[in-house]
């Protein structure tokens, strides 16, 4: 289990933990799974007076696949941010970004009319990602057995993906919350907007040397010869 139990910090032990147990009460506990989805998770209730919900959800999973996601998150990248950035920063990062992604869901579900769903930790554990690539940028990272990227470039696979997957699935008020947790992550991880500004230019400018105008066709006239 070492190779396990070394990338735990006592805070990230402490978070699992917490969301273990949560968890296993949800699944074991079959009074439970009511009571934990209306009134701990983000739903509906919030519109109606429950304002708690944006943090209590942090702490509650209604599904397996989300659990297995976030906890593998945490333990993959969670203690390498805690040591990068300090403890407070780091629980500012993972704690608030998560609470606004949670706000920004249910503030656009009330705006729209679609009731902000969201459970777990999701947004906060892609914003410690968005953390690793702003902090470690071109250097590698062992990401499983002899498959090794750039941090930088894991951390745009999985923005993409949960962009992606928020488009395909017309999940607008989660979009959101995903994007506030990746500017907010970007941000607090020392991120300058001016690099994206900057990246973006580059990016744009690749894009147009991509295309290349070639002479040919008709010329407009001839060449004369005189003997």
């Amino acid at each position: 289990m070492r190779p396990f139990t070394e990338r735990l910090s006592p805070t990230i032990r402490n978070i699992v933990v917490v969301q273990a147990v949560m968890f296993g009460l949800y699944i074991m506990a079959s009074g439970l799974r009511f009571p934990i989805s209306a009134h701990l998770a983000l739903g509906p209730a919030f519109a109606l007076g429950e304002l708690w919900q944006p943090a209590t959800s942090l702490f509650v999973h209604v599904d397996a696949w989300s659990f297995i996601f976030d906890l593998i998150g945490l333990w993959f990248v969670g203690a390498t941010i805690e040591r990068a950035m300090g403890l407070r920063r780091f629980l500012l990062l993972f704690f608030g970004v998560g609470l606004a992604a949670n706000l920004t869901i249910a503030l656009l579900g009330v705006a729209l009319g679609q009731p902000g769903m969201a459970a777990g930790c999701g947004d906060s554990v892609l914003a410690l990602f968005v953390a690793l690539g702003v902090l470690y940028g071109p250097s590698q990272v062992r990401v499983w057995g002899q498959l090794v990227l750039p941090a930088r470039l894991l951390t745009g696979i999985l923005v993409g993906m949960s962009v992606l997957a928020g488009l395909m699935q017309g999940a607008w008020a989660s979009l959101g919350g995903t994007l506030v947790a990746v500017g907010l992550g970007f941000l607090l991880a020392g991120g300058k907007v001016q690099s994206i500004v900057i990246l973006a230019a580059r990016l744009l400018r690749k894009r147009r040397s991509a295309f290349h105008v070639l002479d040919g066709g008709r010329k407009k006239s001839r060449d004369k010869f005189v003997n």
